[in-house]
């Protein structure tokens, strides 16, 4: 089948409208029953995406003890030092 007439096919259909700014076609909401739309259930549900941060956690991951054991870690303090960051740890 040529595209022109694949296009011509498409746009001849009643549920598609015209393509995008993009190109895509889209269907029409007017097709889709609005009974099954519901915005509320989707506002109402609450997600917690992380945990509350703990302070304990962080010094012992990201501290000065921490960094100064590693050589990796001692590279780190370095940069800072040479980029000449204030803190230079946790």
């Amino acid at each position: 089948m040529a595209l022109p007439n694949l296009l011509s096919g498409l746009l001849s259909r009643a549920s598609w409208v015209a393509p995008s700014v993009f190109g895509h076609f889209r269907p029409l909401l007017s097709s889709v029953p609005s009974a099954n739309i519901s915005t509320t259930s989707v506002l109402a549900n609450i997600r917690c995406h992380f945990p509350r941060p703990s302070e304990i956690k962080r010094v012992r991951r990201h501290g000065w003890k921490k960094r100064m054991s590693t050589l990796a870690g001692r590279k780190i303090i370095m940069n800072r030092i040479l980029k000449g960051r204030f803190v230079l740890s946790h």
